[in-house]
């Protein structure tokens, strides 16, 4: 199984490597990118700062509008446990630059997951989204800020974290 893993694992960065060579330099067409930073998370009384990670995989259509696939998740720990609160769905951007440069505004909407790593499987799952703004620093490089909100079984439990990251888009 291990074995299984590591193949395929070999052959998708094999093949995301490649594409990221046939990259153009616009940002109209495939888009590939990733992010990490920190922020702090509000869970069921718990209060912590967190470690934030991000991911997307998807199409611009033009040079100032992205639509995605988006996995976000928020890292922390409490009571000598590990938790991660995530979510992964469709997200979209915006940049208020014809250009896609500058400013943009970005959103996403899917299935939320919190696990708690430390109980082999123990999680929950529901619904959230997420929002927030960014501004390109560089070419591929960008600073954004978010707010993301989750909420599980049935709506009686509920996170809100308030996150900062530095990423990088490929285009």
């Amino acid at each position: 199984m291990r074995l299984k893993a590591c193949a395929v694992f070999l052959v998708v960065f094999v093949l995301l490597a490649s594409q990221l060579m046939a990259f153009n330099g616009l940002r109209k067409g495939f888009i590939l990118g990733g992010g990490v930073g920190g922020g702090y998370l509000t869970y069921e009384g718990v209060d912590k700062f967190s470690l934030a990670t991000n991911f997307k995989i998807g199409y611009a259509p033009s040079n100032s509008f992205e639509i995605y696939y988006l996995n976000t998740v928020t890292w922390f720990g409490a009571n000598s446990e590990t938790f991660i609160n995530g979510l992964t769905g469709l997200g979209l951007t915006k940049y208020l630059n014809s250009e896609g440069r500058g400013f943009y505004l970005f959103g996403g909407v899917g299935a939320a997951v919190l696990q708690i790593l430390a109980s082999y499987g123990d999680s929950e799952v529901g619904f959230g989204f997420i929002g927030g703004v960014g501004y390109d620093i560089s070419k591929h490089w960008s600073l954004q800020g978010d707010v993301l909100y989750t909420t599980f079984d049935s709506g009686s439990w509920h996170s809100l974290g308030v996150r900062v990251s530095v990423n990088f888009l490929a285009f």
